[in-house]
């Protein structure tokens, strides 16, 4: 029967002959690098694009804040024209009125 395996125990030899194992471990190897490869350039194409989205969502942001501020800014022109109207109306009634008692 079999001992069981301590660490202090050699491992156990192949059973198949070293020139069926070497191609298989070769194919197995090849597989592995190929499939870490691919898993490397879709990661990295995955930091690039977030990368990307990140600097556009905040140039984006930017001009959103920009365009915010000029909204505020040009509010605050027509209010202010408004009110310039508004007491120029009233002066020119005044004056209209000014005018029609004399």
């Amino acid at each position: 029967m079999d001992e069981p395996q301590t660490p202090t125990s050699p491992p156990p030899a192949f059973r198949s002959p070293p020139r069926i194992l070497i191609p298989k471990l070769v194919e197995s190897r090849d597989k592995w690098k190929e499939k870490a490869g691919q898993r490397k350039s879709q990661l990295k194409a995955a930091q690039i694009r977030t990368r990307d989205l990140t600097n556009s969502r905040a140039l984006w942001k930017e001009r959103a804040l920009s365009a915010e501020g000029q909204v505020q800014q040009l509010q605050r022109q027509l209010q202010e024209a408004q009110q310039f109207l508004e007491q120029s109306r009233c002066e020119i009634a005044e004056l209209t009125d000014q005018a029609q008692k004399k």
